[in-house]
C-alpha cells in the first residue's frame, strides 16, 4: 500500500500521527542531511506498523517535506481497531479533548469489562461517541431548538446529556433515561466510529479516580489495542445537561450558550 506522509524534522521527539486511512504527520529529531531525515521517517514507520525496515520504500520525495511511501499491504490501525471493536474487543483511542477507551455500545460484555479494566463503579455512567448527527439522532430524543445549539458544539470537545432511546442499555446509563453523548473533532475518533458502523464508549482511558491521559504512550489499561494519535485539548470534555439547561462540567468546550 502506499502513504503519504508530511515531515516535520528537527522536532523535540519522534512522533506518528495517523490524518486518515493513507495520509501522515511525522516528527522527528534528525535534520534533513545527508539522508537521516528519510531514515529516521522509516524507523518511526516500522515501529508505527510493526513492520521490518526493509519492508519499507520510499517512492517520492527524497528531498521534500512531502513524501510518498510504499508498504506491505497491512491493516492500517484504524482498519485494526475497527476489527478488534467488530470482534467485541476494547479499543484506546485518541480524541480531541484526551484519550478514550471504547467498545460497540451494544456489546453488554464488553462494556462490563470496561467497567472492570477503569475499576469503576457500575453506578457511574458512561458516555458515547458517535460519528455524526444521523447517528446522534438513532441513540437520543432531541427538540429542534436544542438541536440548532448542539450543532453549534459537535463536533467538538463537548459532551451533551439528552434523553436516550430505548435502543441505549441501561446499563450505560445506570437505569436513567439520559445519556452523555458527543462528536468528537479527531479524524481518527471519528473513522473509527464510520467505520465500524456502531456508536462506542467514550470514557477516559485511565483507572476511574485518576487523571486523564493524552497519549498512546500513557495508556496503562490492558485493552486488546492502541490507536496512536494526539489530542489537541488534553483536558476533559465540558458536560452540559440539557434537561435542566446548566454546565456539569466546565472542560475544553463552550460555556454560556444559553446567554
Amino acid at each position: 500500500m502506499f502513504i503519504k506522509v508530511k515531515v516535520f524534522p528537527k522536532s523535540k521527539k519522534t512522533s506518528v500521527i495517523q490524518k486518515s486511512n493513507n495520509s501522515f504527520e511525522i516528527r522527528i529529531k534528525s535534520k534533513p542531511e545527508r539522508g537521516e531525515a528519510n531514515k529516521e521517517v522509516m524507523r518511526a514507520l516500522a515501529v508505527f506498523f510493526n513492520i521490518r525496515l526493509n519492508q519499507i520504500r520510499l517512492i517520492k520525495g527524497k528531498k521534500q517535506r512531502n513524501k510518498i511511501f510504499e508498504l506491505p499491504s497491512i491493516p492500517n490501525q484504524i482498519e485494526r481497531a475497527v476489527d478488534v471493536l467488530k470482534r467485541g474487543g476494547i479499543i484506546a483511542y485518541p480524541t480531541d479533548t484526551v484519550y478514550g477507551v471504547g467498545c460497540n455500545i451494544f456489546d453488554e460484555k464488553a462494556i462490563k469489562r470496561i467497567f472492570r479494566l477503569k475499576k469503576r463503579n457500575f453506578d457511574k455512567p458512561l458516555s458515547v461517541a458517535v460519528c455524526d448527527f444521523k447517528m446522534l439522532e438513532q441513540l437520543v430524543v432531541i427538540t429542534e431548538k436544542d438541536k440548532k445549539i448542539i450543532k453549534r458544539l459537535l463536533p467538538g470537545p463537548t459532551t451533551v446529556i439528552l434523553p436516550k432511546k430505548p435502543i441505549v442499555s441501561d446499563l450505560i446509563t445506570n437505569g436513567t433515561d439520559y445519556i452523555g453523548i458527543r462528536i468528537p473533532k479527531d479524524i481518527i475518533a471519528l473513522e473509527i466510529i464510520k467505520k465500524s458502523g456502531f456508536p462506542i464508549i467514550s470514557t477516559s482511558a485511565n483507572i476511574s479516580g485518576q487523571e486523564p491521559v493524552n497519549s498512546a504512550e500513557k495508556v496503562d489499561l490492558k485493552v486488546d489495542f492502541v490507536v496512536k494519535g494526539k489530542c489537541k485539548y488534553k483536558k476533559p470534555s465540558t458536560i452540559i445537561d440539557f434537561k435542566n439547561k446548566k454546565i456539569i462540567r466546565q472542560g475544553a468546550g463552550k460555556i454560556n450558550i444559553w446567554k
